[in-house]
């Protein structure tokens, strides 16, 4: 009885029993069990992920890649990871979350520390919560206005920068789009057309509430620099 004891205590450690609930696609009802991503013993992560490196994000990739599962539709590769001012067209994971070439400091979010990997690298699992879709698309925090990506970014959250100094600056964020015929409300697409006229939704600057925020202008995943291009999802 000790030795059942302990067996279900093990299952219910690493599947997680009813502490936590599993949303599609991570779950039982699409094929995927705890064991596919999870192992009780001699896991090289320190979350007993089964990857060959110990990474989440290689775990995330194994099956978030071109031809990786089954009817997949969220798909990443190693070339889409982020060289700013070089390639890529997602942000950057397995990377130091402090950067200050990149105006990225350390999460200040518990949440978001807890899940910075052991060097303290970012994954996709610091972002994403692969266990919960509470807020989609299984974000970890609420970035309706750009939260998350301010916890890592708050030396950019400056709505006072206005003028030219002779120094690098940054756009305002945080403020609404002034009205007046000095500004175009809605502003126009990047490639000057009254938006959506093209009908290329991803060339669009997004105001949440007509306030300007860092997705106003920057994307996360499957973006680029061309706005005669369709980007992902």
């Amino acid at each position: 009885m000790r030795h059942l004891i302990l067996v279900l205590s093990l299952v219910t450690l690493v599947c997680g029993g009813n502490a936590e609930a599993t949303d599609d696609p991570h779950g039982s009802a699409n094929g995927i069990a705890c064991g596919q991503c999870h192992i009780a013993h001699r896991a090289l992560g320190q979350i007993l992920v089964g990857s060959t490196n110990g990474l989440v994000s290689t775990l995330c990739l194994s099956c978030h890649t071109p031809g990786g599962w089954l009817n997949m539709t969220r798909t990443l590769s190693a070339a889409e990871k982020a060289v700013p001012g070089t390639s890529g067209s997602s942000h950057a994971w397995d990377v130091p979350a402090t950067n200050s070439a990149r105006g990225a400091q350390t999460p200040q979010n518990q949440t978001l520390l807890d899940h910075l990997a052991a060097d303290g690298s970012i994954t996709c699992a610091t972002c994403h919560d692969p266990h919960a879709n509470t807020i989609p698309p299984f974000l970890r925090l609420d970035n309706s206005a750009d939260a998350l990506c301010l916890d890592c970014h708050r030396q950019r959250d400056n709505a006072s920068v206005r003028t030219y100094t002779g120094g690098e600056l940054s756009h305002p964020v945080g403020v609404t789009l002034p009205a007046g015929s000095g500004y175009h409300d809605p502003p126009l697409d990047v490639d000057g057309k009254p938006q959506p006229s093209d009908g290329n939704t991803t060339n669009d600057f997004v105001l949440n509430g007509g306030v300007v925020r860092c997705t106003t202008c920057h994307g996360v995943h499957k973006t680029d620099s061309d706005s005669g291009t369709v980007d992902g999802f």
